[in-house]
């Protein structure tokens, strides 16, 4: 059987292994920004008192990491299918390869209507057995609903599953998916446990501002999410964040279901 060629580079990666190799990530949306593969001491420190205390049994820092690696490992397998359709139409190549994928089909349909009615009588012949072709264009198909559709226009869907996760883990901390806003100007918006505010006058000002969000949830996403993809978020950014994921119910989730679909075919 030959070699499936580039179709499995976008799977999970041995366990250890940098997503993205040397240290810098691939993606077209993160060009010269370096791969999250750990929190540092100092991350972890400023990160740990956004809770009063965490409850024990469970690594939380290790959880972290765990999440953000899986985002760059996300990224990297994104940035391989943005390379193979660079300067392409991607829904003109999807066709080509559906087109050729329904032919596959049609062929095998064809050879079980000859062996049914007899003319064929070779029992080593199964019209039911797929051809490792078919099987190739499937999951390119199968791929390219994950790794290119859900990304038209401005969504992202692996940093939706970012976000998610951090808040997931969160809640299983004990802590609320809620966030207050300062009612005057004089009130500290705690600051001390790692808000958004920094050094600079204007940043200051800005996180003391009437009505800016606060809460130990947004200093958490703002610390993590910095840590993790190496952009800050301001206050009102991580309420939207916390508005967009807050009760979400369970629905069909592109990255999440590719995972699943990754972790089943590992199996066979």
């Amino acid at each position: 059987m030959p070699k499936r060629g580039n179709i499995s580079a976008g799977r999970r990666l041995p366990p250890g292994a940098s997503p993205v190799g040397a240290a810098r990530a691939h993606s077209a949306n993160a060009t010269n920004v370096v791969a999250f593969t750990a929190l540092s001491e100092a991350q972890w420190e400023t990160i740990r008192p956004t809770r009063t205390k965490w409850p024990n049994g469970t690594d939380w820092r290790r959880e972290i990491d765990r999440i953000g690696r899986d985002c760059w490992e996300a990224r990297a397998a994104r940035a391989m299918w943005v390379k193979k359709l660079q300067g392409k139409n991607p829904p003109t190549q999807r066709k080509k390869i559906h087109k050729a994928w329904k032919l596959k089909c049609q062929s095998r349909e064809a050879l079980a209507g000859l062996l049914k009615d007899g003319l064929l009588d070779d029992d080593s012949l199964d019209p039911d057995l797929k051809s490792w072709e078919e099987k190739l264009l499937e999951e390119w198909l199968s791929d390219y609903d994950v790794w290119v559709r859900p990304f038209a226009g401005e969504s992202d869907p692996i940093q939706a599953r970012l976000e998610w996760e951090l808040m997931r883990l969160w809640k299983r901390s004990g802590g609320k998916l809620g966030y207050s806003r300062k009612k005057e100007s004089g009130r500290r918006a705690h600051t001390s446990r790692g808000a958004a505010a920094r050094d600079d006058g204007q940043d200051y000002a800005d996180a003391e501002r009437p009505g800016t969000p606060y809460a130990p949830l947004v200093n958490f996403l703002t610390l993590t999410l910095n840590a993790i993809l190496g952009k800050a978020l301001k206050p009102s950014g991580i309420a939207k964040v916390i508005d967009r994921h807050r009760g979400r119910r369970q629905r069909h989730d592109p990255f999440l279901m590719y995972a699943m679909h990754v972790r089943i075919n590992d199996l066979i």
